[in-house]
């Protein structure tokens, strides 16, 4: 799910990339990478503001995109209607803590 760029909410969104930059250092500096939905609409709720929509929605739909390019994994669920949500974000270093662990052990 790419977020459409031109889309009227784009000159709203002068704070996207410190949405995105939050969320990554969020999601580093949380007990095990793991970032749940409250704290990315809470950080959605902070640097995003839709001219239309609400912020939540446009911040899942932002974190779904950092996650296919790799930034980030996801663990996506449904809303009530059907629209995808972010149920936890995976920063990738939780993936070389638990590598550095398992070569460890």
């Amino acid at each position: 799910m790419m977020v459409d760029v031109t889309a009227p909410t784009a000159p709203a969104l002068p704070h996207a990339a410190d949405f995105v930059l939050d969320v990554l250092s969020a999601a580093a500096q949380a007990p095990y990478g793991a970032l749940t939905w409250p704290e990315i609409n809470r950080l959605a709720a902070r640097w995003l503001r839709p001219a239309t929509g609400d912020s939540s929605r446009l911040g899942h739909a932002m974190v779904l995109e950092m996650a296919e390019r790799g930034l980030v994994e996801a663990e996506v669920t449904e809303m009530a209607d059907g629209s995808p949500l972010v149920a936890r974000v995976l920063h990738p270093r939780i993936f070389g803590m638990q590598a550095a662990r398992a070569l460890a052990a």
